[in-house]
């Protein structure tokens, strides 16, 4: 089955797993993103599982509080975006500061643009001045609601305007992930992890953004992950619903 067609099986038979299922699923995959979310920038701080599984259901771990914090904001953000999205919440600049200050909660103060210029490391691009960040922010904002693409190149512009922009200090990254992921339950698909092992591949295609406005990379590596994480929840409806077509 290609993705348009292993997204219309799961909504023809998602109803037919049992709820508990379908919650311990959901509950699985906002571990496995945050997990990978919290680690992409900095690999060496990727945690086990069973740690993020631990500190997203507050229970007591080894790992130090600024991790323990960083892993938990995460958890609850995606929580709370996968929420809005399915309460059909618009993406504006304002929600996209909300996203940043759950990420952020007691390390710095969040939803507030820089206020200097930087340069992240590795990439060719020079993210715009501070001083153009409103203007380049509303002028995303503008794009996305009369981009005339497809739902997926919708979700991959948001993300890669985000990276391109890097509108505040610090978790703009992690920021661009739950939009990602905000923009793909938005439109009726399921969201996505990426991978650390895909960091190198992952960076590549923001960078041919970037510097080329190459969109494709992007959308190539999205529909690769949304092709598994369609698989993983067609092999569950088929535990329980073997016939199921």
């Amino acid at each position: 089955m290609q993705l348009e067609e292993k997204r219309a099986f799961v909504n023809r038979n998602i109803d037919k797993v049992p709820q508990t299922e379908l919650d311990l699923y959901r509950f699985n995959f906002a571990c496995v993103f945050t997990k990978h979310s919290v680690a992409m920038e900095n690999p060496l701080k990727e945690l086990p599982l069973e740690e993020v599984v631990s500190i997203a259901k507050g229970l007591a771990t080894r790992i130090d509080g600024d991790v323990r914090r960083n892993v938990y904001n995460h958890y609850q953000t995606f929580q709370m975006v996968a929420e809005e999205a399915k309460n059909n919440r618009a993406l504006t600049s304002e929600f996209i500061k909300d996203i940043h200050e759950s990420l952020m909660g007691s390390f710095m103060q969040g939803g507030l643009y820089r206020n200097v210029d930087i340069r992240i490391q590795g990439s060719s691009h020079i993210p715009p001045s501070y001083l153009k960040i409103y203007d380049r922010m509303e002028r995303f904002m503008f794009e996305a609601e009369h981009f005339s693409g497809s739902a997926l190149g919708l979700a991959a512009f948001s993300h890669l305007q985000i990276a391109k922009i890097h509108p505040f200090l610090d978790g703009n990254g992690r920021t661009a992930r739950l939009v990602l992921n905000f923009q793909l339950i938005k439109h009726g698909y399921l969201p996505v992890s990426i991978p650390v092992k895909k960091q190198k591949e992952y960076f590549n295609a923001l960078e041919e953004y970037k510097v080329n406005k190459n969109i494709q990379a992007f959308v190539d590596l999205i529909t690769e992950l949304l092709e598994k994480e369609y698989d993983r929840l067609i092999f569950l409806i088929k535990k329980f619903v073997p016939d199921a077509s």
